[in-house]
């Protein structure tokens, strides 16, 4: 199945952001770190849970450096490595998918038993033990090397965070993507270009299932535009999917840099 859907005005928007996320963590963190130098992290677990309390899942998809940089790499391999693109099969990519939620179960017992601080220093939290310093070395492998195989590998089945946030999703449901089952007509274009492999054609509506809010299923080359069978809803009101992602991302900005100026 496709993933990865051709251009469009929604596409190459976000797809810029995504880039100044990535370039704005490996340059000013990620470098620096491995060169013995500090970074200077552009980004505080205060507006990021925040955003997803307010906003939904709309960090995954737009701000997540590792997403943002699984996704890149992803691109990258459906060009140099064709013919090695690969999904796991949906009944095995169900099951697998829970493993997050152990990792979140243990990550949770670590911060109350032994009083890691989330909101704090993530590299400190990472280094509390063996598993969790083998833990962040896979971390890197998961988001630059198997997405050149296997898109998203990293989001879908390790990343304790996102199963974190879409319990959060689920608890207040603030962002969903609506399916009208009377005006769908199953032509399934929505499924081929879910990178998380949520097949947006079999459910009413999706909401805390792993979603990105990456909007790639809402765009206007996907559901036929005499059908509109899948919206964009916000607090309960219809909202256009390019408009709502840039106006998160001036919110996200603005509160990011007060957090770090302030904190």
């Amino acid at each position: 199945m496709k993933r990865i859907k051709k251009a469009s005005f929604l596409t190459k928007s976000r797809d810029w952001i995504r880039a100044l996320f990535v370039l704005a963590f490996y340059g000013m963190v990620l470098i620096p770190h491995l060169s013995g130098y500090p970074g200077y992290e552009m980004e505080t677990e205060f507006v990021v849970m925040g955003s997803i309390l307010i906003f939904g899942p709309w960090f995954c998809g737009w701000a997540c450096p590792f997403g943002n940089a699984s996704y890149f790499m992803a691109r990258l391999g459906n060009i140099i490595f064709p013919k090695w693109q690969f999904q796991i099969p949906n009944k095995y990519h169900k099951v697998a998918s829970f493993l997050k939620y152990g990792l979140l179960f243990y990550f949770v017992g670590l911060m109350i038993l032994q009083g890691v601080n989330y909101f704090g220093d993530h590299m400190q939290m990472y280094q509390t033990n063996g598993f969790t310093q083998f833990y962040i070395k896979f971390k890197h492998v998961a988001v630059l090397l198997v997405p050149l195989c296997i898109p998203r590998f990293f989001c879908k089945y390790l990343c304790f965070q996102k199963g974190g946030y879409n319990l959060l999703n689920r608890i207040l449901p603030v962002s969903k993507i609506i399916r009208l089952s009377e005006v769908c007509i199953n032509c399934r274009k929505c499924d081929r270009v879910c990178p998380m492999q949520l097949q947006p054609s079999q459910h009413h509506y999706i909401v805390g299932n792993d979603c990105l809010s990456c909007f790639n299923c809402l765009d206007k080359d996907i559901c036929p535009p005499n059908k509109k069978a899948l919206n964009l809803q916000v607090w309960g009101k219809k909202r256009s999917p390019i408009q709502f992602g840039l106006l998160v991302l001036g919110i996200y900005i603005l509160f990011t840099m007060l957090c770090l100026y302030f904190l």
